[in-house]
């Protein structure tokens, strides 16, 4: 998708803010890309698709990045209930 070319974060939000796109296809494009490039790289280890897909189909709440997916690199940034390996195998 496009969009994820054309706009940073900041931009992505008002698109979602405007109706213009909404949080799910933005999730959806991000895993697109991620499935594509991540067999290069192994930079995403511990997918959470699913649980991304809902949580954008959910209320989004009113932060200035709302609606926008992200990833969390796990070296010093812990998840309740998600596994933690600072960064290594």
């Amino acid at each position: 998708m496009a969009l994820l070319d054309d706009h940073d974060a900041v931009g992505l939000a008002a698109l979602v803010r405007r109706g213009e796109v909404s949080a799910r296809e933005l999730v959806d494009a991000a895993i697109a890309r991620i499935e594509a490039r991540n067999p290069a790289l192994n930079a995403v280890i511990h997918r959470q698709y699913e649980r991304a897909r809902r949580e954008a189909d959910g209320p989004l709440g009113d932060g200035p990045l709302a609606g926008v997916p992200f990833l969390m690199k796990d070296f010093k940034g812990r998840e309740a209930g998600e596994p933690y390996h600072m960064g290594c195998r």
